[in-house]
């Protein structure tokens, strides 16, 4: 009985469990592909239709990356990054858009956006971005 505890144990022990990377976007094309490449880099990863379906899910407080559109109906993704902040949730976020605005880009980044990237984002870019941030919430 102990060696199977043990075996157990050990096991346990060398699951890795895998940072959880969280993407809003009202746009199913868009989930879809970054799902494929968060998954692609190894990640955990969880989409959601809107910022109101991920605040009220339990992924927010595991969530090590954040990746959220701009412009979505009921609240942006600007207004979802303050009101994480405004929680004291400090998750590293990634804001994306197709229609950039110099005002919003800045505001959103002086409340401490990790990026505000343009639609269609350069996927090599973005990589870093996420990894960049899942390795600072993983590692302080």
């Amino acid at each position: 009985m102990i060696v199977v505890a043990v075996a157990c144990s050990i096991a346990l022990m060398s699951t890795k469990i895998k940072p959880l990377v969280s993407i809003v976007d009202d746009d199913e094309s868009v989930r879809d592909a970054l799902v494929g490449l968060v998954e692609w880099l190894g990640f955990g990863v969880q989409s959601f239709e809107s910022a109101v379906d991920f605040l009220a899910s339990p992924s927010v407080d595991d969530t090590a990356c954040l990746i959220a559109d701009v412009h979505m109906p009921y609240m942006t993704g600007v207004e979802l990054q303050r009101r994480l902040v405004e929680q004291g949730r400090a998750i590293p976020t990634i804001l994306i858009t197709a229609y950039p605005n110099d005002a919003v880009r800045d505001g959103a980044l002086a409340d401490g956006a990790v990026c505000y990237l343009t639609k269609p984002v350069d996927q090599e870019v973005l990589i870093g971005h996420v990894r960049s941030a899942v390795r600072h919430q993983l590692d302080p």
